[in-house]
């Protein structure tokens, strides 16, 4: 009987351990304070199924702080360690304890022990001082509440915005009289205003780029921050509406105001600024060709590089590599069409370091799938580009963690606004690696891209190994080569190439050759399509009657670009 007793309450935990992890519910509710402070009480129903603790990344505070970090669960008040809590440890050793990791420029994680695994209520409250700043003609803020790229998205959220600043709490009484007025960006869902509180509620659950910000406008004398915004409050807010589905003020549109000017603009000016932008560029690059000056001398010191360089430049950094490229004018002016061939370079790392396994199609031999094979929680990525295709790609492959033809593809039309910030955002991670490099270093990158352009040219030639091998596969995926390059490697070195297909498990050369090839397609196909979502998105935005008088309504899926807190991802680990 106690056997049997037993096997039933096992049969129970695992079953309760096996289901899969979930956050069903995050309720927040903001108190504005007087001074321009806020005390944040979020309440989490969730269900755990691995890691040690739960973070929230904060980032880009600007002059505001967050302090008094408190987690608390059926009563039970955590111990906080301050902000000195140490993610090195056991899942025993973080139960009940919560605390803050600092990082650089103010930046900070929100982490709390998970205690066990299972069904959890944590109510995490922290304060927010200066969240509320002054502006010339009106207080206000916009500040991101919940992140995106979360690893686990959440179904449903609730956020109340309350005035408790000691005066009337209803002050906030009618959504046109000016006392209050507000925004709502990154998530389907509706906002409205009762009883003087301000709430916004989700209409369906959070996928991989929902997000949640608001942007808030109050009347001078409601409260009295202790800091002063930077700029303008309207500036703040032109940042936070482009891209969204508001439009300008009902009472004073400039849309009306300069509807023919625009029409001017965009049927004759445009095509005139575009014209010349590529007669430019087509006489740039015939004078380079003929010249033999093809590169930028700010960037390399000089305007003519030739030779060849052997060592892989920047630690094989894919990321550094193609923004140094695109900086010192190697690659398209245009970073759009030559970030895809990152996102392979992306793709063959993961393949060769284990993350990614290639299967062959059941439905087709001639086609290959991708399968995610390794969790978040083992996983860190130094590079804050590669970490944000490849939850991406994650979210994309679904729960069978399988990316299929074409998947990659939809997912990106489904996230056009995500995936059209990523080229910038490359460009931008990269260059904080190349830009602490010497010219003389720089121009190694384009030394070894000549070297990977010219292999079968060069007449002294030893078979490298592997792991050096594999380095310059990525850098040559990342140019669009690799299929050339590993074909005339092949040629040359064939038992070094056996090797690589035994250690990648990419089965043979003829796979090899597809998956390298496939991989280039497949992200061409991924940008095209978000750009071509984003195009008929903001036409069908600029064709809409929109709304920006600051009351309820839908919030806006785009936009809410600037602001404060907030950051991207957050989890278990």
């Amino acid at each position: 009987m106690k056997k049997l007793l037993f096997s039933i309450v096992a049969a129970f935990l695992a079953a309760g351990l096996a289901s899969a992890q979930e956050i069903r519910d995050i309720r927040t509710v903001v108190g504005l304070q007087k001074d321009g402070s806020a005390r944040v009480v979020q309440t989490w129903d969730i269900t755990v199924t691995s890691g040690t603790e739960y973070y929230i990344p904060v980032d880009n505070p600007g002059k505001s702080y967050i302090r008094d970090f408190s987690v608390s669960e059926n009563g039970q008040e955590y111990l906080s360690e301050g902000r000195k809590w140490n993610s090195d440890r056991s899942l025993q050793a973080k139960a009940g304890r919560c605390g803050i990791i600092e990082k650089r420029g103010g930046n900070i994680e929100l982490c709390w022990g998970l205690g066990g695994y299972g069904d959890h209520e944590y109510v995490l409250s922290y304060t927010i001082d200066n969240l509320v700043q002054s502006y010339d003609e009106c207080d206000g803020f916009h500040w991101h509440f919940l992140n995106d790229e979360w690893s686990v998205k959440p179904r449903h959220v609730s956020i109340e915005i309350q005035n408790r600043t000691g005066g009337d709490p209803w002050y906030w009484k009618d959504e046109n009289d000016n006392n209050v007025q507000f925004w709502g960006f990154g998530m389907e869902g509706e906002s409205w205003l009762s009883e003087g509180v301000v709430y916004f509620e989700s209409t369906a659950p959070f996928d991989f780029d929902s997000r949640f910000s608001a942007l808030m406008r109050f009347r001078k004398g409601q409260f009295a921050p202790a800091v002063e915004g930077d700029g303008t409050f309207e500036a703040l807010k032109d940042e936070a509406m482009y891209g969204s589905d508001y439009g300008e003020d009902e009472k004073d549109s400039l849309f009306d105001r300069f509807y023919y000017v625009f029409f001017f603009l965009m049927v004759v000016v445009l095509p005139v600024l575009i014209i010349g932008v590529v007669l430019f560029h087509f006489f740039r690059k015939a004078y380079r060709k003929v010249s033999g000056r093809h590169y930028d001398k700010q960037v390399f010191g000089v305007d003519k590089i030739e030779g060849w360089f052997r060592d892989v430049p920047m630690d094989g950094n894919p990321t550094a590599f193609f923004s140094l490229l695109h900086k010192g004018d190697l690659l398209h002016p245009n970073p759009f069409s030559d970030f895809p061939d990152l996102v392979s370079a992306y793709f063959l790392k993961w393949i060769q370091d284990g993350l990614l396994a290639v299967e062959k199609d059941p439905k087709d031999e001639k086609r290959t799938n991708l399968r995610f094979v390794k969790h978040l929680a083992d996983l860190d990525f130094d590079d804050e580009m590669e970490k944000k295709v490849y939850l991406g790609a994650l979210d994309a492959a679904g729960e069978n963690r399988l990316l299929e033809a074409d998947e990659f593809k939809a997912w990106s039309y489904k996230h056009d606004g995500t995936v059209s910030d990523w080229p910038s955002a490359a460009i931008d991670t990269g260059h904080s690696v190349w830009f602490k490099l010497s010219q003389e270093e720089r121009r190694h990158a384009v030394e070894f891209k000549n070297f990977l352009s010219d292999y079968t040219l060069i007449g002294e030639r030893s078979a490298p190994e592997v792991a050096l091998w594999k380095q310059y596969l990525v850098l040559a995926a990342s140019l669009g080569i690799a299929d050339k390059v590993a074909e005339n490697f092949g040629k040359l070195f064939p038992k070094v190439m056996e090797q690589y297909l035994q250690e990648t498990r990419m089965f043979d050369t003829q796979t090899a050759y597809y998956v390298l090839n496939h991989l280039r397609t497949s992200s061409r196909s991924m940008m095209s399509s978000a750009l071509s979502h984003q195009s008929q998105r903001r036409a069908a935005q600029a064709a809409a009657t929109r709304r920006t008088y600051g009351g309820g309504g839908s919030i806006s899926r785009g936009g809410g670009h600037g602001g404060f807190g907030g950051g991207h991802g957050g989890g278990t680990r």
